[in-house]
């Protein structure tokens, strides 16, 4: 073979490699692990959504849309993987939190465990419990039985403050 002919398949090769790589990379970027996720017992779902609170003291979804909304039949924990934020805690509400600030809320603590440089796994163990969420549910106005009730990671970052939520299906 001539060098021409080498210069010319090495220039194919690489172009094929460049091809590949290419189409790959939306299927790696795709693989990655979501900043969020909330762990069941038997599934992972990123929480893609997240509210703020306004200046008028209700809730309003930022990022996302209400149909992005999970609900689980369980938690197991949550992975937080979002550089510089920190979870803080749990909040649970009724959807009346969206529309007035005199909403009734609790804050469930939560328990951090560092899992990488900028991951760490997040646990509360009152989401562990049919009746303590049945219990926290009553505390915020939601009916027995009811499925207006929500559930928000809390995670912040210098002065912002962002609310994931989720919902958690009534046991039947």
């Amino acid at each position: 073979m001539d060098k021409h002919h080498n210069r010319r398949l090495s220039s194919v090769i690489a172009a094929a490699v460049v091809a590949i790589v290419m189409l790959a990379a939306p299927a790696a970027v795709a693989q990655q692990a979501a900043p969020i996720v909330l762990f069941t017992s038997t599934e992972q779902i990123p929480l893609k959504t997240y509210a703020e609170f306004m200046s008028t003291g209700i809730l309003r979804i930022t990022s996302g849309s209400a149909k992005d909304i999970p609900t689980v039949p369980d938690v197991s924990h949550f992975r937080c993987g979002l550089t510089g934020w920190d979870p803080k805690g749990v909040l649970v509400a009724s959807e009346e939190l969206f529309v007035s600030e005199r909403a009734e809320r609790r804050l469930l603590p939560i328990v951090i465990r560092p899992v990488a440089v900028s991951t760490v796994l997040a646990r509360s163990v009152d989401l562990e419990s049919p009746a303590k969420i049945a219990e926290l549910r009553k505390a915020v106005g939601v009916p027995e039985g009811g499925d207006k009730s929500y559930f928000f990671l809390i995670l912040s970052s210098g002065g912002l403050t962002r609310f994931y939520p989720f919902r958690i299906a009534t046991a039947k």
